[in-house]
């Protein structure tokens, strides 16, 4: 399929925004990724087993690979599709979770250590908490949070599988986390519900036929709650991620423009992590202007690797 085809398959609004944001050889680039779909990724799960192990068992499979930049424990793989690595042991004995490397870089960032309280507002399916708990190995105390019930049962699935002992298990509204876990964490995780914009595949209309202006628009309100409830339940001098994997600034940095204004103890960190395809966070997108500190956020553009991400970072001071 040829790019131009398939953007005759997205709205219009989404276009226009894309390249509002991006150059017009960027926009082709991150099309085209819509058109191919994104190589197979997972992470070696340390606290089943060994980076070589890992290696070894993909070999002998005859499984090509290679390394991420990102982190030693993920890999990248050549020309396999997740099926073909559902029916591997070390899938079926949870030491590797199929994950994309857009969706590890949250947790890199959260400056882990062991022994701290760490809440995941929004946990399901677990890529991000069973991460957390491998950075932490096991050794802190990590509550993971999923309202909807066939996604919790999905999470628990997960995390047992994965021998994540560390992580609690609640089902709550995340909007009210902040009122009944107050100033409880060290760390705390939002990767909040969004669009998806930066997973589309052109091939799964669904993941794309349901975008509308008025859904960025619901999602940047439930967004900012959530943001609010997680402010909430942060401790002083604690550190929190807002993620999503979408692209509308609207569900990005207007959310954290909206906290900042609200809420003056907080502080956009620095990020130490270096992803080739991205950008910084915007400051301006068309009559908007946004707090200059969200040049410090990270907006990851997608591509044959990476699904498209935002991630910043924040401290309370």
């Amino acid at each position: 399929m040829e790019i131009k085809n398939a953007a005759y398959k997205l709205p219009k609004e989404f276009l226009g925004m894309l390249y509002s944001i991006y150059s017009p050889v960027t926009v082709d680039g991150i099309l085209k990724s819509f058109i191919e779909g994104r190589k197979t990724t997972l992470r070696a799960n340390k606290l089943k087993t060994s980076i070589m192990e890992i290696q070894k068992e993909l070999r002998e499979n005859s499984i090509s690979f290679s390394n991420s930049s990102l982190l030693k424990e993920a890999f990248i793989l050549n020309k396999v599709k997740e099926p073909q690595i559902t029916k591997l042991n070390c899938y079926n004995t949870g030491s590797i979770y199929l994950q994309n490397l857009s969706s590890m870089i949250p947790p890199l960032l959260l400056d882990l250590e062991m022994g701290q309280t760490i809440l995941d507002m929004c946990a399901a399916p677990g890529g991000k908490t069973t991460e957390i708990a491998s950075i932490i190995d096991n050794q802190g105390e990590v509550t993971a949070n999923e309202i909807n019930t066939i996604r919790r049962e999905r999470l628990k699935y997960n995390i047992q599988k994965q021998g994540a002992s560390c992580i609690e298990v609640i089902g709550m509204d995340g909007k009210v986390l902040g009122d009944t876990f107050e100033e409880r964490f060290d760390r705390v995780l939002l990767d909040a519900p969004c669009s998806g914009e930066g997973t589309i595949e052109i091939k799964r209309r669904e993941s794309y036929k349901g975008w509308s202006t008025k859904f960025i628009r619901e999602n940047s309100k439930l967004q900012k709650k959530l943001l609010e409830s997680g402010i909430k339940a942060l401790k002083k001098g604690g550190i929190l991620i807002y993620s999503t994997c979408t692209i509308s600034p609207e569900e990005n940095e207007e959310v954290i423009d909206y906290v900042l204004n609200k809420y003056p103890n907080l502080r956009v960190m620095n990020l130490s992590i270096n992803v080739k395809n991205s950008i910084q966070g915007l400051n301006v997108y068309k009559d908007k202007k946004y707090n200059d500190n969200l040049k410090k956020a990270l907006r990851v553009i997608p591509n044959e690797e990476m699904e498209g991400f935002f991630v910043c970072k924040l401290k309370k001071k």
